[in-house]
């Protein structure tokens, strides 16, 4: 952070202030209008501090400037000024410490003004007399340049040279008009590099000086570097969060994160890291004007040639940085023991604080630290498979395969040789060389059969006999091949009911559910839904390489109040469309879907209606949802008609298309 150089400022009385102007001015004019003193480099003068004396040196060398000047010199156009200001992060950053300050200082005849690492102006705050005095008196306003080059020394241009808060006072400015002024100014540095960001001053009439202003600044800066610091962090943990993601994703990959200048962050090999040094740098210097976001490129890499993939990732609009995934050319296939079937998500992608979410999260734990299957049940889109995965990346069976079957997405016919492969010839339109089963591949690993209760109940017969025997017969063949597989199976469906119905096996259903977990539809964990909403804007964040994107308070109330009848998966759908409309990263209730406004409308319109009739309508979607949305069946159990049903839902503003 900032530092006061004490030789830059004194203390002063409100009665040695016309004292002390008359005789800085005096030094001034011997400094600059003394024939003798002119002659002379470098010129020293008692009682003028270095900093000052050093910066009228510099002035005197700039040609086209004199000292008689009113203030800047120099302005750039309107055009200029909007781009400037669109394209500074920091500027937008520290908006809520400018108001701040502001307020802080109103009635304090302050001018507060936010520059950029060249000196011009962006904004000015504080007192509107004030404001407007010292821009007419001497272009202290938006667009005009401070830098010492075209205005002399002043608080912002010598500021910006020294990178150190620097206070001017009256005579010690280098222009004539700027003497009635007095300007305190601190520079914003990055916490990291120490690279110059901007500017903060704040100017007064001389004769109304105040040592605190100083201060004042300096506190000011120090609070954007730290929204700055915190800003760089989140920027940080979004590039992390981007590195491990595609390392998760492409195993066998070279991976190399660098920042915007081509510093290397991050790279998954143990090779010395000067060669990726180098090409990261290159990389970055070659494309650094290329509007492109991503591209390919082949690349010489210790001897070896890659095929490179790039990706540039975007901060505020900003770049800060760039991730390669380089595969080597004419890989060597994996060896028959490696496998690419891989849990995607572990027990860190859970995410929750509710206690239906803790009950799960304990029972996924207590599946993780035993070999037992697992039966998960709950609605569509609460979140199984990943449940699933978590379990098996906690297991002792985590670097063996994890294979997922949905039961529902696969052909009735074509569902046993799915689960269990076929030899050469098996049947009509079978692969020449045979194929083996989702059982074989799973070996050692764990097998997650999804949508279970879709799957026929002639096959149920034969899972349940190699779920017993933990052996496999391929079809056409009659060698048994020996297994070693667990089994996790997820449904929708109401087990019960499935099994009464003549359906499901009861005895396949005992094997299957040695551990159940049943998930919470996300309207009994709704708690959860702002961490899950924020969490799933970090993962598009991620998956876009650009940020950050921010819901405010009126759409999270409405994400809230939702019903969510599609759970999780719903909620994650909604989130990404609202990125994908909303502006500047801001995402607003304009940007979520309108069925999202229309049950809010409907649900705000179901509360007026009077307890009888809201307890009929309870009682009514209560019984759908136990249908699984099934009108007949829910109209049976109801003893209503069909018409009956939707005539009631009609009155209260339900449709059953949304429901569904």
């Amino acid at each position: 952070m900032s530092i006061v150089p004490v030789s830059v400022y004194q203390q002063l009385g409100k009665n040695d202030i016309p004292l002390l102007r008359k005789k800085q001015f005096e030094k001034w004019e011997q400094f600059f209008f003394n024939p003798f003193q002119v002659e002379q480099q470098p010129v020293e003068l008692p009682e003028v501090h270095d900093v000052i004396l050093q910066s009228w040196n510099r002035c005197k060398e700039y040609e086209d400037l004199n000292p008689m000047i009113q203030g800047s010199v120099k302005n750039i156009p309107d055009a200029t000024l909007k781009e400037a200001r669109e394209k500074n992060e920091v500027f937008h950053l520290a908006q809520p410490v400018l108001k701040q300050a502001e307020q802080e200082l109103f009635c304090t005849n302050h001018a507060i003004m936010f520059c950029d690492s060249d000196g011009v102006i962006l904004d000015c705050y504080g007192d509107p007399p004030i404001i407007r005095q010292i821009g007419n008196s001497v272009n202290a306003s938006t667009g005009a340049h401070w830098s010492e080059r075209w205005a002399g020394t002043n608080a912002i241009g010598t500021s910006i040279l020294l990178k150190q808060p620097v206070q001017i006072f009256s005579s010690e400015h280098f222009a004539h008009g700027c003497h009635e002024w007095v300007c305190a100014s601190a520079p914003i540095l990055e916490p990291f590099t120490n690279e110059l960001l901007g500017v903060i001053n704040l100017s007064t009439r001389a004769d109304r000086f105040n040592p605190l202003s100083m201060m004042k600044s300096i506190s000011f800066a120090n609070q954007i570097e730290r929204m700055i610091f915190h800003n760089y962090y989140k920027a940080r943990e979004m590039m992390q969060n981007i590195y491990t993601e595609a390392i998760s994703k492409w195993k066998d990959h070279l991976i190399i994160l660098c920042d915007a200048k081509g510093k290397i962050l991050w790279f998954n090999s143990d090779s010395p890291v000067d060669e990726i040094t180098s090409l990261m740098s290159l990389t970055v210097e070659t494309n650094q004007q290329s509007t492109k976001k991503e591209w390919e490129d082949e690349v010489t890499l210790y001897g070896n040639r890659y095929q490179a993939r790039y990706r540039k990732i975007f901060w505020y609009d900003r770049l800060i940085g760039l991730i390669a995934i380089l595969e080597k050319k004419n890989r060597i296939s994996h060896s028959s023991t490696s496998h690419s079937h891989y849990a995607k998500y572990s027990f860190q992608s859970l995410v929750g604080k509710s206690e239906a979410f803790k009950k799960v999260l304990h029972l996924a734990r207590v599946a993780a630290s035993c070999d037992s299957n697992v039966l998960i049940t709950g609605d569509s889109g609460t979140g199984k498979e990943l449940v699933a995965n978590a379990i098996h990346q906690a297991s002792d069976r985590s670097d063996y395969p994890f294979v997922a079957l949905n039961c529902a997405a696969i052909p009735k016919d074509l569902l046993p040789s799915e689960l269990f492969g076929y030899v050469a010839g098996a049947f009509t339109g079978a692969n020449p060389k045979g194929s083996i089963g989702k059982f074989e591949l799973a070996n050692r690993g764990t097998l997650f059969l999804d949508e279970i209760g879709d799957m026929p109940l002639e096959l149920q017969v034969q899972l349940l006999r190699v779920i017993q025997e933990q052996e496999v017969i391929r079809i056409g063949d009659k060698t048994r091949i020996p297994l070693d597989v667990r089994v996790i199976a997820a449904t929708n469906k109401n087990f019960a009911e499935e099994i009464q119905n003549g359906k499901f096996r009861k005895d396949l259903y005992y094997r299957l559910n040695v551990i159940q977990i049943e998930l919470p539809s996300l309207r009994d964990r709704s708690e959860d839904i702002p961490l899950l909403a924020e969490h799933f804007v970090q993962k598009r964040t991620v998956k876009k390489h650009h940020g950050p994107y921010h819901i405010t308070a009126e759409a999270m109330k409405i994400l809230k109040n939702y019903t969510w009848p599609g759970n999780i998966r719903e909620l994650e759908n909604v989130i990404e469309y609202a990125i994908n409309f909303s502006a500047n990263g801001t995402i607003t209730p304009e940007n979520l879907p309108k069925e999202i406004h229309q049950q809010q409308t409907l649900t705000n319109f179901s509360k007026k209606i009077n307890p009888v009739e809201q307890a009929e309508l309870e009682w009514i979607l209560s019984a759908l949802k136990r249908s699984q949305m099934n009108v007949s069946r829910a109209a049976e159990e109801l003893n209503m008609s069909r018409s009956t049903i939707y005539r009631k839902l009609k009155n209260h503003g339900y449709d059953i298309k949304n429901l569904k």
